[in-house]
């Protein structure tokens, strides 16, 4: 690293004593932050940008754009093995109550936040879904899940039927706060539908936005109420997902649930060699966490990213997000 420039830009410089012989072709490269979407699209659109960015930096619409002002650029879509939830810490009242927690699954209506995300997102749950995961949910397994089904108003129905079980309703709301991070307009367009939809079955939540370090560290030691967050597994396995987010004590449990049984669920569908009797034990337990509202999964994210047509080796993954920064082998034919 030669420079960083917190909110602006890192300067990375050529490695001289890369372990590969050869690698990387690059002097250096130069990234630009840059959280709004539009202004990462008019510097690639003007020359002043060679690739978009790494990983999810632009839209179905605004690919169309890009190729409409530069019909030789390069644009894929892939997907990116990163799940949008919505956190709720287990351990706090009155989300310690599953009425509450199936009530807030049962009214998020997922196919708004697909819409919302314009063409990079699809439905899916905790395991990444085919056709680009192995071992997910199938949309007619997914219909199972509080939430997933197409009549929105009848879970809903279902949802203010739980919450009025808890002891609220439209004389005695549940007021909340939502954390999200600052990284980009995906998390405050979550956050966002996550507060409308909730209103229809009497929570009233406002969003505070915070620096990613702070909101970690909130999840991390349960200091928070719901936040929306999206967050990536490296490779297509259940392990990553499971071990990382679901079991008692893991640091990335951020919404602190702890169920013994599920533990075991996990490690008999880890120590299980055969492939198609392990897809079964993982879809069960997908179908069983979701069911449990252990977090609620919202959508799957797709990455989409554009270059210039003289951008060269630059490859992008196919099931991740984390398998092709490491730019080794890209070189530019200019």
């Amino acid at each position: 690293m030669a420079e960083y420039k917190p909110n602006d830009v890192i300067r990375l410089v050529k490695n001289t004593d890369y372990w590969k012989p050869g690698r990387p072709y690059l002097d250096a490269i130069e990234w630009r932050i840059m959280p709004s979407q539009a202004t990462r699209v008019l510097q690639f659109i003007s020359g002043q940008s060679d690739l978009t960015g790494g990983v999810t930096t632009v839209n179905a619409n605004s690919q169309k754009d890009i190729l409409a002002r530069v019909p030789k650029a390069v644009c894929e879509k892939n997907a990116g093995n990163v799940t949008a939830t919505l956190l709720i810490n287990t351990k706090a009242a009155p989300f310690d109550n599953p009425k509450v927690r199936q009530a807030i699954s049962f009214a998020l209506d997922r196919r708004e936040f697909v819409r919302a995300m314009q063409g990079d997102a699809r439905l899916g749950g905790i395991v990444m879904s085919p056709p680009y995961g192995t071992w997910g949910l199938t949309p007619e397994q997914l219909a199972a899940v509080p939430g997933f089904g197409k009549d929105v108003e009848r879970n809903r129905a279902e949802a203010r039927k739980l919450m009025r079980e808890a002891g609220y309703g439209p004389n005695n709301k549940l007021k909340t706060t939502f954390i999200t991070r600052t990284a980009s307009e995906v998390y405050m367009v979550g956050s966002a539908i996550v507060a409308d939809q909730l209103r229809s079955i009497y929570i009233e939540g406002e969003i505070e936005q915070k620096d990613y370090t702070v909101v970690t560290g909130a999840f991390m030691k349960g200091a928070y109420a719901m936040a929306f967050e999206r967050q990536g597994s490296s490779i297509d396995d259940p392990d990553n997902a499971f071990f990382e987010g679901y079991k008692c004590g893991a640091v990335r449990n951020y919404t602190h649930y702890c169920n013994r049984e599920i533990e075991g669920m996990i490690d008999a569908q880890s120590a299980t060699i055969d492939p198609v009797k392990r897809k079964k034990l993982v879809n069960e337990l997908d179908l069983r966490l979701q069911q449990d509202v252990a977090r609620v999964v919202l959508y799957q994210g797709l990455s989409s990213a554009c270059w210039q047509p003289y951008v060269k080796g630059y490859v992008r993954p196919t099931n991740g997000n984390y398998s092709h920064h490491r730019m080794e082998h890209v070189w530019m034919d200019k």
